[in-house]
């Protein structure tokens, strides 16, 4: 069976450079409304790393810097042994993709890896690995699946899944949000030299995140107060954790965490009025 191509006129968004690339058609045939993120690593257009959003019709819908370096040094001796480390998962599923599994396993979005057939690693392993990173009582039963290629074209995709191939394209995201909270994880397990530690400064991370959600969940579960702004949340979270206040950003990624994981109806107690909440500190004084 010959495969069909569309040919992609990338321009990178740092540089300007301009060059065209070949995408098989059949990755266009799942998408209807969303958009497709494909990876571009450094070589491919230019020197530079990013991300080009297309359209299911092959229109190129913007673009996305990516800041992480992506060794492309030799096996180390475990990823030779089969072992999967931290940097092969990123040499495997390019830096937005690994951003984005990490984004889905802690916030509970079943990810679909579509996979050829010199994929070697199992669901049983990805499943374990997954499991590591994740503090007692959210770990899962299981949230990754791997679907070959040919059946992915025949399978109708639920929404809420996380899809993404082995060829650094990612298919459909159900969210909305930045990846910036991922990327700071990716960085900092990277930052250590040793494989073995890399997963445990993510273990680490992540469960001091969701400490921040149970101190949150507390808050919300006052029955006297019916609503939370945002700004209100933010002070008592800060001096409760005694850390520097909390920015937008990571409170929405917080009440996200609650509502995929918790109660959406804890979740929905927070509100994202934060003028009136000014303005009723300001009443108070």
């Amino acid at each position: 069976m010959v495969e069909n191509y569309k040919i992609l006129d990338i321009t990178c968004p740092i540089c300007e450079k301009t060059k065209s690339i070949s995408v098989p058609e059949n990755v266009f045939s799942q998408k209807k409304n969303n958009l497709i993120r494909i990876q571009l690593p450094q070589k491919v257009i230019c020197e530079h790393q990013f991300i080009a959003f297309v359209n299911s019709k092959g229109k190129i819908q913007g673009y996305e810097k990516i800041d992480i370096e992506m060794s492309l040094a030799e096996e180390t001796e475990k990823e030779k042994l089969g072992i999967l480390t931290l940097r092969k998962l990123l040499m495997l599923a390019g830096p937005y993709g690994l951003f984005s599994i990490i984004h889905a396993i802690i916030f509970n979005y079943p990810i679909y890896l579509v996979i050829d057939e010199n994929f070697k690693y199992n669901e049983d392993l990805l499943n374990r690995i997954v499991n590591k990173l994740l503090p007692e009582g959210y770990k899962y039963k299981k949230i990754v699946y791997l679907i070959k290629e040919k059946e992915y074209q025949n399978t109708k995709i639920d929404k809420k899944f996380l899809v993404l191939d082995v060829n650094q394209r990612i298919f459909q995201t159900p969210w909305d949000s930045k990846l910036k909270f991922e990327e700071e994880l990716v960085k900092k397990a990277l930052d250590i030299i040793n494989e073995d530690q890399q997963f445990l400064v993510l273990q680490n991370s992540i469960g001091g995140f969701v400490k921040e959600v149970e101190y949150t969940v507390e808050f919300l579960k006052d029955e006297k107060i019916k609503t939370f702004y945002e700004g209100e949340l933010i002070e008592k979270l800060s001096k409760t954790l005694m850390i520097p206040k909390i920015n937008q950003y990571h409170l929405h990624l917080i009440v996200e965490f609650i509502s995929q994981r918790i109660s959406i109806e804890l979740a929905s107690k927070v509100t994202a009025d934060y003028f009136k909440y000014l303005k009723q500190i300001k009443q108070k004084r």
